[in-house]
């Protein structure tokens, strides 16, 4: 449930570029030393994560104007821990506008082989629908399995008036250990076949209206793309399903309180309630087209150096 959690967490936390000029912001700190938590659970499909995004940031350089206030470097660390797995490793994110953040990760990904994972499939073509998972489950198919991801993020927002737009881009290689001659396996987090050994592509794209403080709201488009190659399926196989999904919905976040660069800042519910558009089991051929993907989470912040 990563990437939907993380744009969540991102309504909360809103970059400066989003607000209305103010005469009443806080002046940014040259360097921070930041934490940003996030608890969320989620149903179709079903997952429960702990997310910490924590590390070193410090300001590129200080200019006026609300297009250059929050820029920065940051490195640190991301790790996810969920009932099923871990996933943990370096990340670099580099903001030189307020607008525009791209960012680098590096993960060990490490499945516990409880709760019906990691299950793997020969083929891209194979059922990966939550009733073939739950009996894979019962068989004993699901596994311990590791291995490796490498993201490429790169993300954009802008504001005219109330209404603000945001997009993430997510290209993400992946290299996983699988079962015998399995070549695909199932992540929840994105709700299809990833390759044992190759790339996904994914997509949210947000349309918010801020004129209602500390309620934010507004709807997303996602979708998700894996990139089967040869070495996915077997020897004159042909590729005969299409495992890419689409996803429209509605977002909301709501913020308890603003203190500014405290450790303990930024309390917040945040709520995903979102129909499938385009999904091989999830749109009447294994669930029900009108069962929502619903995802809540409660998020804070924390930053842990004094002065600026």
């Amino acid at each position: 449930m990563t990437r939907a959690a993380l744009l969540l967490l991102g309504l909360c936390v809103p970059a400066t570029a989003l607000a209305q000029s103010s005469p009443l912001l806080p002046e940014v700190p040259e360097r921070r030393l930041v934490i940003n938590n996030l608890l969320v659970t989620r149903l179709n499909p079903l997952g429960l994560e702990l997310q910490t995004r924590g590390g070193y940031q410090r300001q590129l350089y200080r200019k006026e104007g609300l297009l250059f206030r929050d820029n920065f470097l940051f490195v640190g660390a991301y790790p996810k821990l969920n009932p099923a797995g871990i996933k943990v490793g370096p990340v670099v994110e580099i903001q030189p506008l307020s607008i525009f953040n791209l960012r680098l990760s590096a993960e060990y990904v490490g499945f516990f082989g409880t709760m019906g994972f990691l299950q793997s499939r020969p083929s891209p073509n194979a059922d990966y629908s939550d009733t073939a998972l739950d009996a894979g489950k019962a068989a004993g198919l699901n596994t311990s399995a590791s291995g490796a991801r490498l993201a490429i993020e790169p993300f954009v927002q802008m504001k005219v008036g109330p209404i603000a737009v945001r997009n993430r881009f997510a290209a993400e290689y992946w290299n996983m250990g699988l079962r015998g001659e399995d070549r695909v396996w199932y992540d929840a987090t994105l709700d299809t076949l990833v390759p044992g050994k190759g790339f996904t592509l994914s997509n949210d794209l947000d349309v918010l209206f801020l004129g209602l403080p500390p309620l934010v709201v507004g709807a997303r488009y996602s979708l998700v793309e894996p990139l089967y190659a040869s070495r996915n399926l077997a020897a004159n196989e042909p590729l005969t399903v299409d495992n890419g999904h689409h996803r429209v919905g509605l977002l909301a976040a709501y913020v308890f309180y603003d203190e500014g660069y405290t450790a303990f800042n930024k309390p917040a519910v945040l709520l995903n309630v979102a129909w499938y558009v385009q999904h091989r089991f999830r749109t009447g051929a294994d669930v029900n087209r009108a069962m929502p993907y619903l995802l809540l989470g409660f998020a804070f912040q924390s930053d842990l150096l004094d002065g600026q």
